[in-house]
């Protein structure tokens, strides 16, 4: 490789573009507080205040753990329906009426499997009690129809209940359903009436429309002003609400999962609606959720089925409390976004479906956008990313030798960065520094030929107990032409601790016996000194954190040292090496 001087990177003014930017963010903030300032939001309440009193709660809660109870179901082999009854009655004697409840609810759940071949060719067959027990399957009406006989067996309330579900195609319809479409339970428990719905209670269909068996206790006793949002009821008093919901106003509100729930999540924007749109004039959509300060969300945006990259973007933002989550459509069509939330911030466990959305775009704005993707710790970090704004793809121009990323973060944050193929990263082909001046950290990009990339960004704490940097965000890269290829030089960690950059030389290979200017700012240092060959040259040309000077170059490497207070030697802080 011949030796060429690298461009100086100096600070640069705010552009026109950048400026509209910040206005965008500005505007973005408005309509953000406007939205949080909306009063008039529906609350939907249980008709009987007394329902879901502390002591149900618990009861409900100690029976579904109760570990006695589950074994002896799961050991239960009955040759016949009169013989399951016989079971239950004697597992149930001298129990309370909620844990006879639970007896039947979860011998159904985990024994009788959904028939996916009833549901797709419509022939459902026999879905009598009867019938469901003796193939062990049945649809919703099955399901129910052996609730209901096993309680009446047991002489317990339980009636049936038709209606309608917001089930896996719920939203690929494009009206209301007119027939009853699901069946579950309504119970009587020390005279309070509740729901319950085994099928749903069984397991879920996935997006392969393949029914998965898993027990959800969720929908043992949901509360009903819960329910509503995924379960209609064709005879409204068995809502079960203080103010009844009518079958328009019901279509209209999102589908959520339990785990919105049990995270406690709420929906500010939009308003107890499941469609959402484009704000007005911006290429994104906004969706606010409010959640605890131990609740982690994700989210994604999909087109029959397959997830969009770079379509989605999900901020917290810590002065308004509330997750900011945004949605920029890449063509015409009708999406499905999901939320995901756990609870906890580390690394471990599994963000699960909370909310569900639609968003029909009819027209795609003209000034498209997208965002790269990013790792929880780049919120928890307080990141921002200045540049490339609003894209998942870092710029590359065919006359250049890398490409430039630019962040925000506290003072008290350190980055570093990588750029792979195909998951292979290029050795010396990133360089992290940070502009003083700015206030911004500067990441480039080197690669070693054309073709796609990823730009892989690392952040840590440096108050903090952490010893490894964590990724935080992605950025494409496509190398159309590649000119003058490079390599940076090699960094070590004080160099990023001490928030150091690099004016001159950025190419880390120098060309022996050439002279070269050498500019580099190197803050708070007590001195600055260069090896060239293993051997020091003369300290001069440091003032006021930048090193200002030139060298000739020798034939293996030069090395950049600085001396800070309360260390006794001096730190290694960049190398380049010699061709």
């Amino acid at each position: 490789m011949s030796f060429r001087q690298s461009n100086i990177v100096h600070p640069v003014n705010k552009t026109k573009k950048q400026e509209a930017e910040d206005e965008d963010s500005t505007i973005d903030d408005i309509i953000i507080s406007k939205f949080l300032n909306v009063k008039d939001r529906i609350n939907i309440e249980v008709a009987d205040s007394q329902a879901f009193s502390n002591s149900l709660i618990q009861q409900r809660q100690q029976v579904v753990n109760n570990t006695s109870y589950r074994r002896t179901i799961e050991s239960w082999k009955p040759n016949s329906l009169q013989q399951l009854v016989q079971m239950i009655k004697s597992l149930s004697r001298g129990k309370p009426i909620i844990d006879q409840h639970w007896i039947i609810f979860y011998w159904i759940a985990c024994n009788i499997e959904y028939d996916t071949v009833a549901l797709f060719t419509k022939t459902f067959g026999n879905q009598t009690a009867e019938g469901v027990f003796q193939i062990k399957k049945g649809v919703c009406a099955g399901y129910a129809n052996i609730y209901k006989y096993l309680c009446d067996q047991l002489q317990i309330s339980c009636e049936l209940v038709g209606g309608y579900s917001k089930e896996y195609a719920f939203y690929k319809r494009e009206d209301a359903p007119t027939e009853t479409s699901h069946a579950w339970n309504a119970v009587e428990i020390d005279g309070h009436w509740y729901l319950i719905d085994t099928t749903w209670g069984a397991g879920p269909f996935n997006d392969k429309k393949v029914f998965e068996h898993q027990l959800n206790s969720y929908y043992f006793l949901p509360r009903p002003n819960e329910m509503i949002y995924h379960h209609f009821p064709d005879d409204q008093k068995w809502q079960l609400l203080k103010r009844s919901i009518e079958k328009d106003e019901y279509m209209q509100m999102p589908k959520v999962h339990p785990s919105y729930f049990e995270l406690n999540l709420e929906l500010v924007h939009p308003c107890n609606q499941a469609h959402v749109d484009f704000l007005p004039d911006r290429p994104y959509a906004l969706v606010l959720i409010r959640a605890p300060s131990d609740v982690q969300l994700m989210a994604d945006l999909k087109l029959n089925g397959k997830e969009i990259e770079g379509a989605d973007r999900v901020i917290f933002d810590r002065q308004k409390q509330i997750y900011c989550c945004y949605f920029a459509p890449t063509n015409i069509g009708k999406y499905k976004i999901t939320v995901y939330g756990k609870r906890g911030h580390s690394q471990d466990g599994v963000h699960r479906s909370a909310l569900e959305l639609i968003m029909n775009v009819k027209k795609i704005p003209v000034s498209h956008i997208s965002y790269p993707y990013t790792w929880p710790c780049f919120h928890d970090l307080g990141l921002k990313v200045i540049a490339p704004k609003h894209s998942a793809n870092a710029v590359w121009n065919d006359d250049t030798s890398y490409a430039e990323v630019l962040m925000q973060a506290p003072g008290d944050v350190q980055l570093s960065c990588d750029i792979q193929y195909n998951d292979v990263i290029i050795e010396n082909g990133s360089l992290a520094q940070f502009n003083n001046e700015k206030k911004l950290w500067q990441l480039l990009f080197a690669p070693e030929h054309t073709g796609q990339c990823e730009l892989i960004v690392y952040g840590k704490r440096t108050s903090g107990t952490e010893s490894s940097s964590m990724p935080v965000v992605m950025f494409n890269l496509n190398v159309t032409e590649l000119r003058h290829p490079m390599k940076f030089p090699t960094t070590y960690t004080p160099f990023e601790r001490t928030k150091c950059q690099i004016y001159t030389p950025l190419d880390g290979i120098l060309k022996k016996g050439s002279v070269i200017p050498v500019h580099c700012v190197i803050p708070n240092a007590l001195d600055v000194r260069l090896d060239v060959d293993f051997k020091r040259i003369a300290n001069e040309g440091y003032a006021d954190s930048i090193l200002q000077r030139r060298i000739t170059v020798g034939s293996k490497e030069i090395i950049i040292y600085a001396k800070y207070e309360q260390e006794s030697d001096y730190t290694r802080l960049a190398k380049y090496t010699v061709e």
